[in-house]
């Protein structure tokens, strides 16, 4: 890179930072990576975290913000002679000084319309309230949630049928050009900053409960419970005293030949190898499920095997 080149500090934890990440990287030049993720571990071997993993696979430093305290990070970035601090699901607020540190700014992409969904589920939570309009915002940060100027905002559409993974590959997508757009009118001081209006909403952190379903509502909301957690925390129901995991499931039609009658979450079998759970105002069809300690496996699979018990009725709670 060029001595003159913009240098740029980023922070994120999750895999959808990545590919935003590495198109600065292809433009810019990124100085240091920030995760905020405390270290996991899975049979005895430490787990990467995705931004980490990038980093060091091109030769970027990488600190831990959730080890890190925030006067080294900030002396790091005055050291580093940062431009632009760029932020993407990091899940942590950042002090004032360590905000301040960088020359020009520094910016977060939020995915949602803010002031709509501020907080730090806004992607689960739009799936979760049926949200088909969405939007992805840059905003310069100010040590507030989610609550600094819009720099910029672009639109984007969420279709019925689109799961978390489907979500994110939109916001991807749309958010990757606004972000290098942002970056251009930040390097040339061409912004034009606006307040956010109203008092929007907060996307709070998703809790043990909000993963289960709870048959007695709506088709509508099962299913989009199903979409909002898959493939990883899932949305998840008992049968019996074994907790299942639900990866995919799809709404069947009104006319579809199962009682009308039937006791919410109970499990029916129809066509021969089909499933499906009765909510309260119809069945949503079971696709892939996820027993505990096994791999995911299609409901036929299931059936086959006799895993899934046909007449039973699924649950919040285990029955024990």
């Amino acid at each position: 890179m060029a001595s003159d080149t913009p240098r740029i500090a980023v922070f994120g934890s999750s895999s959808i930072s990545v590919p935003v990440f590495e198109t600065i990287r292809c433009r810019f030049h990124i100085v240091l990576a920030v995760v905020s993720e405390e270290p996991r571990v899975r049979r005895g071997k430490l787990l990467a975290n995705p931004v980490q993993a990038w980093a060091q696979s091109h030769s970027i430093p990488v600190l831990n913000g959730a080890e890190t305290p925030g006067e080294v990070l900030t002396k790091r970035l005055v050291d580093d002679a940062a431009d632009i601090l760029f932020l993407l699901s990091y899940g942590r607020l950042l002090p004032q000084a360590l905000l301040d540190a960088p020359r020009i700014a520094s910016i977060n992409l939020h995915p949602s319309p803010l002031p709509w969904y501020r907080g730090a589920a806004p992607i689960e939570r739009q799936i979760m309230d049926g949200c088909r309009q969405s939007a992805v915002s840059v905003i310069r940060m100010n040590g507030l949630l989610d609550r600094g100027e819009l720099l910029a905002q672009e639109p984007f559409t969420i279709a019925d049928s689109d799961y978390r993974t489907d979500v994110e590959a939109s916001i991807i997508r749309v958010g990757t050009p606004l972000t290098l757009h942002v970056f251009d009118q930040l390097l040339h001081r061409s912004t034009t900053p606006l307040q956010q209006t109203g008092a929007g909403s907060y996307a709070r952190k998703l809790k043990f409960d909000d993963e289960l379903i709870d048959w007695s509502g709506s088709v509508e909301q099962a299913y989009n419970l199903v979409r909002a957690l898959a493939p990883e925390p899932c949305a998840c129901t008992f049968q019996e005293t074994d907790r299942l995991k639900i990866l995919r499931a799809i709404p069947l039609s009104a006319d579809t030949d199962l009682p009308a009658d039937a006791p919410s979450g109970t499990v029916a079998q129809f066509l021969r190898k089909r499933a499906a759970v009765r909510c309260s105002d119809g069945w949503l069809e079971l696709l892939e499920l996820q027993f505990p300690g096994k791999t995911p496996m299609s409901t036929v699979d299931l059936l086959n095997g006799r895993r899934i018990v046909v007449g039973t009725i699924l649950r919040q709670t285990s029955s024990t």
